[in-house]
């Protein structure tokens, strides 16, 4: 399954919420929350830690060269 499947799920369950009573729009509040929780956190629109901190080229910070 990829990530737009699991934001649009969410966002049919969440859909489906707004008209169910208090208990079921509750558990229903929590599983589409489950489904965001799937969706990768660069898709959700939060950067990669890996692009926002640290040196550029991982391999520059071993001394290693490509192929060593």
């Amino acid at each position: 399954m990829d990530d737009a499947f699991y934001r649009e799920r969410a966002q049919h369950i969440r859909q489906l919420a707004k008209e169910a009573d208090p208990f079921i729009k509750k558990r229903l509040l929590r599983l589409a929350s489950n489904y965001d929780a799937m969706t990768t956190p660069y898709a959700r629109g939060l950067a990669p830690s890996n692009l926002t901190d640290g040196p550029a080229d991982n391999l520059a910070e071993t001394g290693r060269g490509h192929g060593e």
